[in-house]
């Protein structure tokens, strides 16, 4: 009888334990003629990592539903990793878009005069560097790769991103937090708050 009992406790803690874990399907498109023979699929939030050699898709095990950070690293490509803001039992796919290095830098390539905003930045400045390419959301990651939401964005509000270093000090924290502040302020001068819903990953000091 005791024996049946603990089981059946056994049983609910682990049912318990698990009833909140989604799993997440990764998939690839590759966009160029080159085989996918190696890189590295990583879940920065959990800090999983996961070998790969090949193209064919696979599954994951996310502890719960909510917001996660994926990246996908390659020597061969340019990679967009694209994800619902929030996974779920429903939107659980991860796709891992493989462009060729050259076109990417092309397509992404920012001006070296792209400059950070400060306060002293008027709207009248914004909209003339905006015209010349050279005002971008600042990011940080461990990649070069931005995600593919801003081409869309640039392509609708002349804005982009920049990604900047993983590593996060004091100061370059601040300016990033400005920067992107004031970009905020700019489009919800101009355009309400109807331009936040064409960024699904946030830049930072904007929710």
């Amino acid at each position: 009888m005791i024996k049946t009992f603990l089981t059946l406790i056994i049983a609910l803690l682990t049912t318990t334990i698990f009833a909140n874990e989604i799993e997440a399907t990764v998939v690839f498109e590759n966009m160029t003629n080159k085989e996918l023979t190696s890189g590295q699929f990583i879940n920065i939030s959990t800090n999983h990592k996961i070998d790969v050699n090949n193209p064919e898709s696979f599954k994951i095990t996310l502890p719960e539903k909510g917001k996660y950070i994926f990246t996908f690293t390659s020597e061969d490509f340019n990679v967009y990793t694209i994800y619902p803001a929030k996974m779920s039992s429903n939107k659980n796919v991860i796709t891992v878009r493989l462009t060729n290095k050259l076109d990417v830098n092309s397509t992404m390539k920012v001006s070296s005069s792209s400059k950070n905003l400060d306060l002293k930045t008027t709207n009248e400045e914004i909209e003339n560097l905006i015209s010349k390419g050279s005002v971008n959301f600042i990011l940080h990651g461990i990649d070069n790769t931005v995600p593919e939401d801003y081409l869309a964005f640039k392509d609708k509000y002349g804005i982009s991103a920049i990604k900047e270093n993983c590593v996060i000090d004091p100061l370059s924290y601040k300016n990033a937090t400005m920067n992107n502040k004031i970009i905020s302020q700019y489009l919800t001068s101009k355009y309400g708050t109807e331009w936040l819903n064409d960024l699904q990953v946030k830049p930072f000091g904007i929710k």
